[in-house]
């Protein structure tokens, strides 16, 4: 054992030390998880009752016995298994179900019909005794043979809030979950089209070469859509929600005006920022705008309505139309691989910043900040020559 004064004390994995007014215990057991609690107001008999359980702690753990509770070496959470082991023991499923219950107001629409969908799959995929609390590791290693470490992480931005509400409201004791670490996962390579893909691509959907034959579903219908995404690094659930309302003129210029967002079947009244932005239209822009056919059967005034004029739904456009088109240029070696119809987002992005605008104007342009442009969306060159000294 190794001691600082009555500050700080090693003994064997455990850690003693002051945080605040009390004296800390802190370990991690098994390896990667790391436990920490509070075990005495710092003082001569504190010290004494920190050193005994660090102590304590020290042996179960070579013994392979510890009490994760903290009941066998600290009467506080003693006290606290006491009051817990008097009141219903919950599993994550019916916790889950109370979170949604308390939260179905308060959080998004597009939400609850995405994630809170997932996290009911991926809760009712595993064994019903991997629920329980107490076997929070198990259940969590019992995902890790189904989902990538990737997929658990956007899983955990679910699990979190519903636990933490359970702590906060007295249903559980503490978060048993927090402490178990995941495997690292490699943040993916920001990828992006290059201009002349991006010309192939929208001419590929201006003259239907894909379409199958007798096939009633023109690709040409939604070649101003992607050309539109092209020419303004929207997001496509900005696209999809725009009406002709959105078209704005100002002496002698043309802007539009993105204020909403269609997605997962729901129209939100703000874009993902929640702010309005009125975006330039250039000389190309505003052709392809002003050739943009209206008819009497877009009931909803869409500037882009899918073939039944309703709203665009982002994965039957992605799968039957835009798949088909860049699938087929890549066999033709025209596109190098398949990247989704959002990677035009990046695309315009990555154009604007090497053809020498501002990052500060280009993040106002697509509705990011500069530090997301940055981080998220700029793409490396495919084409790079280095240059000599």
């Amino acid at each position: 054992m190794y001691t600082k004064g009555q500050e700080y004390a090693k003994v064997g994995r455990v850690t003693v030390d002051v945080k605040g007014k009390s004296y800390r215990i802190r370990l991690t057991y098994p390896e990667g998880t790391r436990h920490e609690f509070s075990i005495a107001r710092v003082s001569p008999e504190g010290w004494t009752t920190a050193i005994k359980a660090a102590q304590l702690i020290s042996r179960d753990c070579d013994l392979g016995d510890f009490d994760d509770t903290y009941a066998r070496y600290s009467p506080k959470h003693a006290k606290k298994l006491e009051i817990a082991s008097q009141v219903k023991e919950y599993d994550l499923l019916e916790l889950w179900e109370i979170y949604k219950e308390n939260s179905k107001n308060s959080v998004a629409k597009t939400t609850q019909k995405s994630a809170w969908k997932h996290f009911d799959s991926m809760v009712r995929s595993v064994a019903p005794e991997h629920l329980k609390l107490s076997k929070a590791n198990d259940f969590i290693q019992a995902l890790l043979k189904r989902y990538s470490p990737g997929t658990l992480t956007v899983f955990t931005k679910t699990l979190y809030p519903c636990i933490n509400q359970a702590v906060s409201k007295g249903l559980i004791p503490r978060n048993p979950y927090k402490d178990i670490s995941l495997p690292r996962t490699q943040k993916p390579t920001i990828e992006a089209f290059e201009p002349k893909e991006i010309k192939a691509i929208i001419a590929a959907f201006y003259s239907d070469e894909f379409v199958a034959k007798g096939s009633s579903y023109k690709h040409s219908h939604y070649a101003t859509y992607v050309e539109l995404l092209a020419l303004t690094g929207c997001r496509p659930e900005e696209a999809i929600a725009l009406t002709w309302d959105d078209i704005k003129e100002r002496e002698g210029k043309m802007f539009i005006r993105f204020n909403r967002a269609y997605s997962k079947g729901i129209l939100l009244l703000h874009t993902k920022t929640h702010e309005i932005r009125l975006f330039p239209c250039n000389e190309q822009l505003q052709r392809v705008i002003r050739d943009i056919p209206r008819s009497h059967e877009n009931k909803l005034d869409l500037l882009f309505p899918s073939q039944e004029w309703k709203y665009i739904d982002q994965g039957n456009f992605r799968q039957r139309y835009w798949k088909k088109v860049v699938d087929g240029l890549v066999a033709q070696g025209k596109v190098e691989k398949y990247l989704k119809p959002y990677c035009l987002r990046y695309s315009f992005i990555t154009r604007m910043i090497r053809e020498g605008v501002d990052i500060a104007t280009v993040a106002a342009l697509v509705g990011n900040s500069t530090e997301m442009i940055v981080k998220h969306y700029l793409a490396s060159r495919k084409d790079f020559d280095l240059p000599e000294l």
